[in-house]
């Protein structure tokens, strides 16, 4: 795709529709708000997960209706968004030992995340390969979870850099 190809697409109502449809999402709202707050006050390990998960929020927006249509069956979209987990999981493990993000948070991250890809590959076993339907309560009610608070591990570092403030002016004024 060149660039006036791209410049094209980006003026159609298509993807004005998208890109609101987007923004109007609370959770890719709220890491784009983290991004924002981390930038400002300039915590790069901090703003690097914010900017992690803002950007797996957007492309799982732009990929998910691609996906579902794509996939009849209801067999591969598991393994993709399972797969997609993983590499989450992978990414925040990798900037961890890197110390390119609090090693506390990535623990906690890879945590909360690590029951999505196993319920990914567990909904595709129970409902699609053996025809039950075991998953759906738990489907409908841990993914939502999981995602919010992977949102809200985002502003976590941002408690512990007004604690620091905190204490910092609570010794300045003992002396």
């Amino acid at each position: 795709m060149d660039s006036s190809q791209l410049a094209e697409y980006l003026n159609t109502h298509a993807f004005h529709l998208k890109f609101i449809a987007v923004l109007d999402d609370s959770l890719t709202l709220l890491a784009f708000l983290a991004c924002v707050i981390f930038l400002v006050i300039k915590d790069k390990q901090a703003f690097r997960y914010s900017m992690l998960c803002l950007v797996f929020f957007v492309v799982g927006s732009f990929t998910f209706d691609p996906i579902r249509s794509f996939d009849d069956d209801k067999v591969y979209r598991y393994i993709i968004w399972a797969l997609n987990d993983i590499i989450f999981i992978a990414i925040v493990a990798y900037w961890a030992l890197k110390d390119k993000m609090y090693m506390w948070q990535s623990i906690m991250v890879q945590l909360v995340v690590l029951p999505a890809p196993i319920l990914q590959l567990f909904r595709l076993v129970d409902r699609h390969l053996m025809d039950l339907s075991y998953s759906t309560y738990l489907y409908k009610s841990v993914l939502p979870i999981v995602n919010t608070v992977t949102i809200v591990l985002c502003f976590v570092p941002l408690l512990w850099h007004f604690g620091q403030k905190l204490k910092w002016k609570n010794s300045s004024v003992k002396s």
